[in-house]
């Protein structure tokens, strides 16, 4: 036990020199003390496995460590541990005095800003067990439980693994209170002086350390309303009617109105819909377009042509819509449209497509369509004609069966004349063997 008391008084002393530069860097510290238990000790020596019992504790035992915060995560600890290690047989009452020295890297998964803060731990040391010592290296994982922003308790686990035979390999298992201190806090408020923005000044950690009297989140020195909450968008001013204007400014602080206004409603007092700040006559109804006066005879014939003009022209593009999408209904149908080979009359696809086309037509009573049988140039040009026209002439006789007035569709063959694709090929003539369809008013 002599060389640890040595050890024990140097770490001290380091720990105490550390203390005092940390309060002139300004930098946070921590230090904890407590308890520890050693589980599942092994030597590899011969003869020695199962030597030591399996927990091992001593009242009389402490760990003392002491920390430097080195980034907002990262943490580098001195620690200290003495503890006794008791025999499984042969002497029962032997117990050997445990003696660690370790230097250990702690990673925060939290920055240690919440009431529950989780860390690993890695590094190495060495570790006494009487006096035969080894070197180790570390690795563990641990928790502490703040109770104020200063002091807590926490509860670690590490593993030490020695290389050497004679070397102890085992947990340490530990818990203990932790403290954290060393950094300036000038105006006692919770937050460091080098991450408080208002140093000199009772804050809060919502305004970085900057007073706020009304408690809005807008430091009392850019609040325009220090006294009144208010959100930030308002530089912390109330805003009661919600129309964006605060109430300092507000003329009108319990009516809706525009901010070019003073926060106060736009009048209308004829009702014309043309605020009285804009209207040249604001006690006769009037038009927009005459800056809110009452039109004169040749100023109102010439706002009826204009309406009139207008409304033709969205009758005039309905109508080219409808149209549109009546000419794309019919052309996806009339690809459907086919006859027996060779023959006038229609397969049962083909009449199955015609009776969706004599719907369309049905929904628009005011449209006339022309019907045009076309085929490929297969067989004479005489035949062909005849046969396209006894085609579009059967087209006609279905959609008048279906209930399509008869004035409103004609139908004309055009034989082989008006190819749409190429009749060398099969594929070419079987588009070009077709029935179209066309809206003619």
């Amino acid at each position: 036990m002599k060389p640890f008391g040595y050890l024990l008084i140097a770490v001290l002393c380091i720990y105490n020199t550390q203390i005092l530069h940390s309060q002139t860097k300004n930098n946070p510290w921590t230090a904890s003390f407590g308890t520890n238990a050693i589980n599942n000790p092994v030597r590899d020596l011969p003869g020695e496995k199962g030597r030591f019992k399996t927990w091992n504790w001593n009242a009389a035992g402490f760990r003392l460590s002491a920390g430097k915060l080195i980034t907002n995560k990262l943490t580098f600890e001195g620690v200290a541990s003495l503890n006794t290690v008791a025999e499984n047989y042969v002497n029962l009452d032997a117990n050997y005095p445990y003696i660690s020295l370790d230097g250990m890297f702690k990673y925060q998964l939290t920055k240690g800003l919440f009431v529950v803060d989780p860390y690993l731990t890695i590094g190495g040391g060495y570790t006494w067990l009487d006096t035969v010592g080894a070197g180790t290296v570390n690795g563990g994982v641990g928790v502490n439980f703040w109770l104020t922003t200063h002091f807590g308790f926490t509860i670690q686990t590490v593993y030490k693994h020695a290389f050497e035979e004679y070397g102890l390999k085992h947990y340490q298992h530990s818990t203990g209170i932790v403290f954290k201190f060393g950094g300036k806090d000038a105006d006692k408020d919770g937050i460091l002086d080098e991450d408080d923005a208002c140093p000199e000044l009772f804050g809060t950690i919502e305004t970085k350390g900057c007073p706020d009297r009304d408690k809005d989140g807008v430091i009392d020195s850019e609040d325009l309303c220090p006294d009144n909450f208010g959100p930030p968008f308002l530089r912390g001013c109330p805003d009661n009617d919600g129309d964006g204007t605060p109430d300092k400014y507000d003329k009108c602080p319990e009516q809706p109105g525009e901010i070019d206004d003073d926060g106060c409603p736009l009048f209308d007092t004829d009702k014309d819909g043309i605020a009285d700040k804009y209207d040249k006559c604001p006690q006769q109804p009037g038009s927009n377009d005459n800056n809110g006066c009452p039109l004169n005879q040749q100023q109102q014939a010439q706002q009826q042509q204009q309406q009139a003009a207008a409304q033709q022209q969205q009758i005039i593009e309905r109508n080219k819509a409808i149209k549109l999408s009546v000419t794309n209904r019919i052309n996806d149908l009339t690809q459907n449209i086919t006859f027996n080979n060779g023959q006038a009359s229609l397969t049962n696809s083909g009449k199955a497509a015609l009776d969706e086309i004599a719907k369309v037509m049905l929904e628009q009573v005011n449209m006339k369509f022309h019907i045009a049988g076309h085929t490929d140039n297969l067989g004479s040009t005489a035949t062909n004609l005849a046969l396209s026209e006894n085609r579009a002439n059967t087209v006609r006789k279905y959609l008048v069966l279906k209930g399509i007035e008869a004035i409103r569709i004609t139908s004309q063959g055009y034989g082989e004349n008006n190819p749409i694709a190429d009749n060398a090929t099969s594929q070419g003539r079987i588009k070009n063997r077709r029935v179209e369809i066309f809206i003619v008013n």
